[in-house]
């Protein structure tokens, strides 16, 4: 689930369907294991989210339940496979769908144009992450929100560390340039937000190599005109 527009290293998901049905089908079975553990904290931010909602990297549209009812949401997808899925998940949740695949460096959103902005394990697999940042702070409204859950590295010196660093080639490829070794918070914190409030959860063993996640959100200034 992240943004080609922003530049992945795979060059071309269209030469490489088979692996990305490999991986929304592998998405879709982790959705209520991501349910269980996200759910009541996505209900609580994307749920009160109005207006015109930004979603980087929707991939197969596990977000889509936790919208409310006739929200306008636009899907920077560049995945082509993953466009079917989301079509069918937004029209099973009422979800007002603008699906945009793109290719450029640039999010084709308007400054200041849109109320939330949504990117859950999207930094991973993005060549330039605080490009994506600044991307979703252009396009927010003053005082407007982006929500975030990104799997992050694992402590220096764990074993936990040492399977990341084993596993990390193949990783990339299943998921398609996903990174599980990157400091996302701080590439987060050190972006253009105002305020920025994050959690680190360890999911525990059940999530494997992607068991240490920070979930938070990173708020655009108010305009004081």
């Amino acid at each position: 689930m992240c943004l080609v527009g922003m530049v992945r290293r795979v060059p071309n998901l269209t030469k490489s369907k088979r692996r990305s049905r490999f991986e929304a089908r592998l998405l879709d079975a982790g959705a209520e294991d991501s349910h269980a553990t996200w759910g009541e904290r996505k209900s609580a931010v994307i749920g009160a989210m109005r207006g015109t909602v930004v979603e980087l990297g929707p991939g197969t549209g596990v977000n889509m339940r936790y919208y409310q009812a006739g929200t306008r949401v636009i899907a920077i997808e560049p995945n082509p496979v993953m466009h079917a899925p989301l079509q069918t998940a937004a029209a099973e949740y009422d979800v007002d769908l603008d699906i945009r695949q793109l290719g450029g460096a640039e999010v084709d959103v308007a400054d200041e144009s849109a109320d939330g902005v949504i990117g859950t394990l999207l930094l991973c697999g993005v060549d330039d992450p605080q490009q994506v940042l600044r991307e979703a702070h252009r396009i927010l409204k003053p005082g407007g929100v982006y929500f975030f859950i990104e799997h992050v590295a694992s402590p220096a010196r764990t074993v936990n560390r040492c399977v990341q660093q084993v596993l990390f080639r193949p990783h990339r490829w299943i998921f398609n340039g996903c990174e599980i070794t990157r400091d996302t918070e701080a590439c987060i914190r050190g972006g253009p937000f105002d305020v920025v409030e994050i959690d680190a959860v360890d999911r525990g063993r059940g999530a494997l190599w992607v068991r240490h996640q920070i979930v938070g959100t990173a708020t655009k200034a108010a305009s004081h005109g």
